[in-house]
């Protein structure tokens, strides 16, 4: 008998403790909400350009924040976050949060990294998504495509206004930037990371590339003698951004050898094997071989698999080349890797966000 209350009395005691692990695990499980992602969308004016850079901020929102589902453009598919939202109290009362500038490509918007953004925020990073004109979805130019050195100084005023800003600055640890272009957006990438434009080695690169992708199609067949060349001499090297993850990226020939040869800042490239715009092997593979201590990761892609999902829409050629994946890729899970695998790259180079966040 004396047994057996024994026994009792230690399988209560357990099943109380397992009861009380369980109410605190689910505790915990309730105040670990998700973090809701939210935008703010700066005007920025560089007037001696004449360009208004409209930039994106993109950070954890204020308790109580809702999402919902946006798209910029038509064929986009939704994205859930809360426009026009404050920033967390954490944020500007703790720590403040490393900074990641995403550039997109041409054709692109300030959302077209919106799912890599929305990865990032998730893991404690504060992010900007400048525009770039005349490479833009709804305003695109010759002098646009030509002048990549134009995006260069775009990040540069960009991050000069917004960390002279106090709203903003209180958000960003100016000591801790990083960066992810796409296509054109790698090219900005490498500018500021030392790589000097020079037009007879893009001429010539061009000339030489059989057969030829998108871009040295366009460059061969496009009359560029009265777009201004001003500026293309000069230095771009940022040395606020700590390290670069570069998507897609290109053109390659369009810097000089030794440029490319001094950077010394981490640099991952991350490339599409069916890249139809800028071929591998004059591009991301020449890159990543040419840059000392360069990484570089091949998938299984296209050139336009790091933009944003589509909806299903019929009729738009423009959507049809954006939204269409090698096939087999599921672009959805393309970005599930890329994102986990930017958030690790800066985490190591710049990071971590998730210290700082406390989280």
């Amino acid at each position: 008998m004396k047994t057996t209350a024994r026994n009792f009395s230690v399988s209560f005691t357990y099943f109380a403790v397992s009861l009380l692990a369980c109410a605190a695990a689910a505790s915990i499980h309730v105040q670990a909400a998700p973090i809701v992602v939210g935008t703010s969308t700066v005007n920025i004016s560089d007037a001696p350009r004449g360009r208004a850079l409209t930039t994106q901020i993109w950070f954890e929102a204020a308790a109580g924040s809702k999402a919902s589902g946006f798209s910029p453009l038509l064929p986009i598919a939704d994205i859930a976050i809360a426009t026009n939202a404050v920033p967390a109290q954490s944020i500007t009362s703790a720590a403040k949060r490393p900074l990641i500038v995403i550039s997109h490509g041409n054709w692109g918007t300030r959302f077209s990294q919106g799912w890599l953004a929305r990865e990032l925020v998730q893991a404690g990073y504060v992010v900007i998504t400048p525009s770039h004109p005349g490479t833009m979805n709804d305003d695109r130019s010759l002098s646009g495509s030509v002048r990549l050195w134009d995006r260069s100084a775009d990040v540069k005023v960009v991050l000069d206004q917004l960390l002279q800003d106090p709203k903003w600055a209180a958000l960003i640890d100016a000591n801790r930037i990083g960066f992810f272009g796409h296509s054109f957006g790698g090219w900005t990438g490498l500018s500021l990371a030392g790589g000097r434009y020079d037009k007879a080695s893009q001429t010539a690169g061009c000339e030489a590339q059989q057969p030829k992708d998108m871009y040295c199609n366009g460059w061969a067949t496009q009359d560029i003698s009265g777009v201004s060349m001003e500026g293309s001499d000069t230095d771009y090297r940022d040395p606020r951004i700590k390290a670069y993850y570069l998507a897609a990226a290109g053109p390659g020939s369009s810097m000089t050898v030794s440029s490319l040869k001094s950077i010394k800042v981490p640099i991952a490239f991350d490339t599409a094997k069916f890249d139809e715009v800028l071929a591998p092997k004059e591009n991301a593979h020449f890159l990543a071989a040419t840059i000392p201590g360069a990484t570089e990761v091949t998938r299984d892609v296209g050139h336009f698999t790091y933009v944003p999902e589509c909806k299903p829409i019929i009729g738009v050629i423009a959507a049809k080349l954006i939204c269409t994946d090698p096939k087999g890729v599921d672009r959805a899970d393309v970005h599930r890797v890329v994102g986990k695998a930017v958030v690790s790259f800066f985490d190591k180079t710049v990071g971590p966000a998730a210290t700082v966040a406390g989280k």
